[in-house]
């Protein structure tokens, strides 16, 4: 059994460990760039209960492979987890050093690391103070799942290939009649408005092929994602689904500037 004082000490030392239950992930430095929802997704539950998180954004066959991951069980006074602060929340990341081994950064808000000779310590991983107690959020956290439940019986995540990305096939390859139609005949302003408004458009479906949403297969899913992301829209769906901040204006048409990564947007 793993004692949060033996959980926290092996953070400090640089694991990346995640509560599952009873059980506890440790995510390999190598899978959080392969993580298909991003690092920040993982770097930002290390010493937090992700239960929830994790069922609801994995498919069946994920979930029973988190298995590999698991170093032993948790110890957990009546029954519930104190979360620890992630080291990621107070700026503090794990790194290559310029000798290839992993040390202790300090980020600045605009991404830039730098190293430290100092590491973060036990007060680093002390979440400051809430009103919300653990009894309380367990009460949240079980009428959540009554919730999800109710969807998951309902079917609500099941893909609805012909209602649902039909219409929004019809409705590029319209935009695209329009952009192409009108540059043929010398309307640039037209066609540059409609090829503006299908780019636009697209970043939704580009949004759930990222996200493994359309098929629910990641090489399936990437692979569409990569043509109307990075082909026809000249946007990185890899940079994308990983980036936590807006993309700059002069990486992208500025149609889709207006778009926030899902990273940013999410928040548990």
């Amino acid at each position: 059994m793993l004692s949060r004082q033996d959980i926290a000490a092996r953070i400090l030392a640089g694991e990346h460990l995640i509560v599952f239950h009873d059980q506890l992930l440790r995510i390999p430095h190598s899978w959080l760039h392969a993580h298909p929802g991003g690092s920040l997704a993982l770097l930002h539950f290390v010493g937090r209960d992700a239960t929830d998180e994790i069922q609801a954004y994995h498919s069946p066959d994920t979930l029973n492979m988190l298995r590999r991951f698991s170093i032993g069980r948790i110890d957990l006074p009546d029954g519930l987890w104190l979360p620890l602060l992630p080291p990621v929340m107070s700026d503090w990341v794990r790194n290559f050093n310029s000798h290839g081994t992993y040390e202790w950064y300090r980020e600045d808000d605009d991404g830039t690391q730098h190293p430290y000779s100092r590491a973060p310590t036990l007060a680093t991983l002390s979440p400051p103070p809430t009103a919300l107690s653990l009894q309380v959020q367990v009460q949240h956290a079980q009428a959540y799942r009554q919730l999800h439940k109710r969807i998951v019986d309902a079917g609500l995540y099941n893909t609805p290939y012909l209602s649902g990305y039909g219409p929004e096939l019809a409705r590029y390859l319209f935009l695209a009649a329009i952009s192409a139609y009108a540059y043929f005949h010398n309307w640039l302003i037209t066609s540059a408005i409609a090829l503006g408004l299908m780019w636009h458009q697209l970043v939704f479906t580009a949004h759930d092929l990222g996200h493994m949403g359309v098929t629910h297969n990641w090489t399936i899913d990437r692979l569409l994602a990569t043509f109307v992301a990075n082909f026809i829209g000249g946007l990185s769906i890899g940079w994308w689904v990983d980036v936590s901040y807006p993309p700059p204006s002069s990486l992208v048409p500025a149609t889709l500037t207006s778009i926030i990564p899902e990273s940013q947007c999410t928040s548990s």
